[in-house]
């Protein structure tokens, strides 16, 4: 159960920086189009994790089930999180690429992601089909 405690609080505070951190760029929805205020973060909890709130509600949610003792949901949880973040991070990455080029390609050397199995996604995984 102590584990699924600090999982939870590990991913409630990396979630809320997330937030907090980016302020008006931040959203719950994917942008297709650049605004024209829309920077890319890259400091405060952005320069360890590259999508800190995908890595909050991943291990919150992981938490949740570890401290409740339920493997089975915790299971079910990992694998549905898994194809949803992966598919979104895959998407996501494009368009920042594409909003931000070079910029962005740098920020992926310095932040990782620290979600399993998709942790070091780079430019020739996204260029891979899903």
């Amino acid at each position: 159960p102590f584990i699924g405690f600090l999982a939870i609080a590990v991913g409630q505070i990396a979630r809320s920086c997330a937030m907090w951190h980016a302020k008006h760029n931040f959203t719950h929805m994917i942008q297709y189009q650049k605004r024209k205020d829309h920077v890319l973060v890259t400091t405060g909890i952005y320069a360890y994790l590259r999508h800190p709130s995908y890595f909050g509600f991943y291990y919150w949610a992981a938490g949740t089930q570890i401290l409740l003792c339920n493997p089975i949901c915790l299971i079910g949880f990992l694998v549905a999180m898994h194809k949803f973040f992966s598919d979104r991070i895959r998407e996501e990455e494009l368009l920042l690429i594409k909003f931000f080029g070079n910029e962005y390609l740098e920020y992926q050397k310095k932040a990782f992601i620290w979600i399993p199995l998709i942790n070091n996604l780079t430019l020739n995984d996204l260029s891979k089909p899903i």
